[in-house]
């Protein structure tokens, strides 16, 4: 969910800071051939050198200086544990003074941090967090970062605070951290204002208004949820498929058909969205609901999807409410249907009901008389039945 960060702060000290009279010609002279290998790139030279020096006999000056080179080789080639390794005899050696031993310090708690070695790295940030050396911003993103994949969110989201009261311009991974901290202590009060301010900053990262829209469906908060997805939509921001059905989602949980009905026949109209027959399904669902009576005539008149007998009982009962009875009774003559099943029932029940209105009596009697013993509709078919016949 969030790319850990292999920061490495480095501590650079340059060939002038050799000191002759604590070191000898011969390692100012290795290391500055070690330095000059690595400005021109050829880190291998360089650490085959640094290596063999290292094994002679030196003072912890020396061996401080050669340990910080090789470091910086170390890190080049991305071996983490090798860095550490140094960075912890610098320190046992402190044959530096105190400021580049907490600047050592700082480095290897970041190297701690990549290295998942989280509870070395906050040991070591915390003893930092005194410091006059190393600025208090970079010490809280260890914190952070190490707290969060240490699992302990609630340090997380109080290290992050702290940072965000000290930074102006916070980098947007930063507020992933803090947010998921929120989500992951199921805070969703504050995981939303968190996410407001995100939608504020980023506006065109699509992920982020979906993700707020979803936050406040958690918290049953639906009309927000939806005046969320209706702004992101309007500025074009909406654009992958799945929003635009969560967009939908949300239309009809808040009952806005019409417009769910519209988005969604849109979306097939412009190859966004494939219709399936669950798509086909919500769009006649959106139709009846908000009475486009027409639309769903025609829908269900034309689409493929339309073939299974509870959408031709769909049609055919809008046809008797629209008061096209032969209509209605031509749907239900195509209808293949299991003798005395419910549907079955259903469809003759309507059927006599059409013949009834059409002034055709004997055969809406002649129907129901044929469903006077199906086990669903038998009652309902009597009692249609005793009132025609009186």
């Amino acid at each position: 969910m969030i790319k850990k960060l292999l920061i490495v702060v480095v501590l650079c000290l340059s060939s002038g800071l050799y000191a002759k009279s604590s070191m000898s010609k011969s390692t100012y002279n290795t290391l500055t051939k070690a330095q000059e290998f690595m400005q021109k790139e050829d880190f291998k030279k360089a650490k085959v050198m640094l290596e063999k020096l290292l094994k002679e006999d030196k003072n912890s000056y020396e061996k401080s200086y050669i340990l910080q080179t090789l470091a910086n080789v170390y890190i080049n080639d991305g071996e983490y544990k090798k860095v550490a390794k140094a960075y912890e005899e610098i320190i046992k050696l402190k044959a530096f003074e105190e400021k580049s031993i907490q600047s050592i310090k700082f480095s290897l708690s970041k190297v701690y941090l990549s290295n998942e070695q989280y509870k070395k790295s906050l040991a070591l940030s915390k003893e930092l967090l005194n410091s006059k050396v190393i600025n208090k911003e970079d010490i809280y993103e260890n914190l952070i970062l190490a707290y969060y994949y240490e699992k302990d969110y609630k340090n997380s989201v109080k290290y992050s605070k702290k940072y965000f009261s000290l930074k102006k311009d916070i980098k947007e991974s930063w507020y992933k951290v803090i947010y998921s901290s929120y989500v992951e202590l199921k805070d969703y009060k504050n995981a939303i204002s968190i996410m407001k301010k995100m939608v504020k900053i980023f506006n065109t990262k699509e992920e982020y208004w979906v993700q707020l829209a979803s936050l406040y469906q958690q918290e049953n908060q639906l009309k927000k949820s939806l005046s969320t997805l209706e702004l992101a939509y309007k500025n074009s921001i909406l654009t992958k498929k799945d929003n635009i059905l969560y967009f939908i989602n949300i239309l009809l949980q808040n009952e806005v058909y019409k417009k769910a009905g519209e988005l969604l026949t849109k979306a097939v109209d412009e190859k966004m969205i494939k219709e399936d027959q669950k798509i086909f399904e919500i769009i006649v669902s959106s139709y009846l609901n908000s009475k486009q009576i027409d639309l769903a005539i025609q829908k269900l008149e034309e689409s493929k999807f339309a073939k299974k007998n509870r959408f031709k009982m769909i049609l055919a009962n809008i046809y008797y409410t629209q008061q096209e009875y032969s209509k209605s009774i031509k749907i239900i003559k195509n209808m293949r249907t299991k003798r005395n099943s419910k549907l079955d029932g259903e469809k003759q029940i309507l059927k006599a009901l059409c013949y009834y209105e059409l002034d055709n009596k004997s055969q809406s009697i002649k129907t129901l008389k044929q469903i006077v013993n199906n086990p669903y509709h038998k009652r309902k078919a009597k009692s249609i039945l005793k009132q025609l016949r009186s």
